[in-house]
This record gives structure tokens, sequence and C-alpha cells, in this order.
């Protein structure tokens, strides 16, 4: 009975020892609280590719220099557009376009595209390098009442209006009458005098000349247009200035001679009587019956 007690007890201080060691511990825990230590995170770089850009904003008709032109990194997904020159693929991008002409205008950091240059050697002129293949360029006086007041810039939309007099017969008598027409429709403007581009501080560029882009064939007619009579421009809105140059078909104020379609007579001639039809209309033999003779 003793020895059992001696054992209980034994045990009961035991577990008070324990616990009390724990609880120091836990004071001393709080008494001296242990910092946190960040976590390192690595930053993931996101994989790039250099794309070839515009270095300053470039005008139509200027000529490329080395520091014109630039890399610029971009994500794969965003490069991933048909027409950009990768520095991977086309290594020597800048120096090939070195002295090409600017076809389409660029701004500062927007990608080269191969369409908005044109890639001659330095011998080549603006306007030659301007000129879309196939078509010829074509100088004609302007004024400024007849190119909407020096608002027509180049690479701008234009009908072409042509403004004469004319001689046509009007019940046996000449008469003249002036008429005008558009005798080509949406042709592209390259230069007003000498200028191919428009200057950053004027809205107008007031000339006396203005060159146009034209076929062959329609650059044939804008000669004898000018020689007929007076040549004026109408301005064509964004909206209107896509597709290719139209030359209306049946235009009379092309037409050189006297424009007999143009009669004045209110009334066709009258046509005249056949006798001999007229005659055979007439009954030569009358037979009268009279009490059923």
């Amino acid at each position: 009975m003793h020895s059992v007690n001696i054992r209980q007890i034994s045990i009961i201080g035991g577990a008070m020892l324990v616990a009390g060691g724990a609880f120091i511990w836990m004071r001393s825990q709080s008494a001296n609280p242990q910092v946190a230590q960040p976590v390192a995170v690595s930053e993931v770089k996101a994989e790039t590719v250099n794309v070839l850009v515009a270095k300053r904003d470039m005008v139509v008709g200027e000529r490329i220099s080395p520091s014109s032109l630039g890399w610029e990194a971009y994500t794969p997904t965003s490069a991933a557009t048909p027409g950009f020159f990768l520095q991977t693929k086309n290594p020597k991008a800048i120096e090939d376009f070195t002295n090409g002409i600017v076809r389409q205008a660029m701004v500062k950091g927007e990608p080269v595209l191969a369409s908005k240059i044109v890639d001659v050697d330095e011998k080549t002129g603006a306007m030659a390098a301007l000129l879309t293949p196939g078509m010829r360029a074509v100088s004609f006086p302007i004024s400024a009442d007849t190119a909407v007041a020096g608002f027509v810039l180049p690479n701008d939309r234009v009908d072409i209006l042509l403004t004469r007099e004319v001689q046509f017969t009007s019940n046996g008598q000449s008469v003249s009458r002036v008429i005008s027409s558009s005798i080509l429709e949406n042709v592209r403007i390259l230069a007003i005098d000498q200028s191919v581009t428009q200057d950053k501080d004027k809205t107008t560029i007031p000339g006396g000349v203005a060159t146009v882009e034209l076929s062959a064939t329609d650059a044939e007619k804008l000669r004898l247009a000018h020689k007929l009579g007076d040549l004026s421009l109408t301005l064509r809105g964004y909206a209107d200035a896509g597709g290719a140059t139209i030359a209306p078909s049946g235009k009379a104020v092309m037409s050189q001679g006297t424009l007999s379609s143009m009669s004045g007579d209110p009334k066709p001639a009258a046509t005249p009587v056949n006798v001999q039809q007229a005659s055979q209309a007439i009954p030569t033999d009358v037979k009268v019956y009279r009490g059923g003779q």
C-alpha cells in the first residue's frame, strides 16, 4: 500500500515538472518572438524578340538614314504579325533599307513594313520611287481657285474636271455653250509644285503645278484635255479615296468637233410623204347601188 502511494506521487511530480518546463519555454518564446524571414522569389523574365521599328517620325518621300531605324524588344505574340522584320531572321535589315525612300508615313516606334519603304539606290529620285509600278507621273498647271484653295495635298485623291466652250447646232443655227464634266476620277496627287509631302507647320500647299499618277492611256487623255479647256480639281474624302483611278466613258466634253448630239431642235424633222403610197391609198373605182342594182 505504501509502495503504491510513492509510485503515484513520483508520476504526479514528473508530470508537474514537464508542465512547468513547457510553461517556462512558452513564456520565453513570447518574450523573444522570432521574426519570419522573407522568402526570396526569383523574377521570371518574359521571352522577347527584336523587331525593326522607326526611331523617329518619317514623312513620305524622305530618304532613310541608318539612324532612322532600330531594334526594339517585342513579345513573340505581338511580333507574330506577318511583315515584321525580326533581328534573328533579318540581321542586316537596317543596312538593306538605308538610302531607301519612305512610301507611307511612319511614326516613332512603329514596326517597319516592306510596303512602306521603297528600296532604291542613291541615284534614284524620290518621285520615281513613289510611283506605283506601271503608272506615270503627269504635271499640269493649277491655281488656288481650281485646286480647292490649296487644301489639296500630296497623297490626296481628287477628280479632274474639264471645262470648255463647245459649238452645237440648234434650229439650224450655230450656238455655243460652256460645259464641264469629270474626265478622271480618284486620281492620286503625287506632288504640288516641288513638294511631295505636307509641311508640319502648314495646313495648305499653295502651288501652280500639280503632279498626278496616271496610267499611260489616262496620261494622254489628260494632255488632250489640257489643250481643250480649263482643268480643275475636286477633293475626295477618305471614305471615297479607295480603289483605282476611273476614266468615265461617254463624256461629250472631250469631243473636239461640233456636238451634234446636243442639238436644241425641239421637234424632229418631219418625215417627207411618199406621193406614190398616198395615191395608192385613194380608190380609183367607185360603185353606187340604188334600189338593189
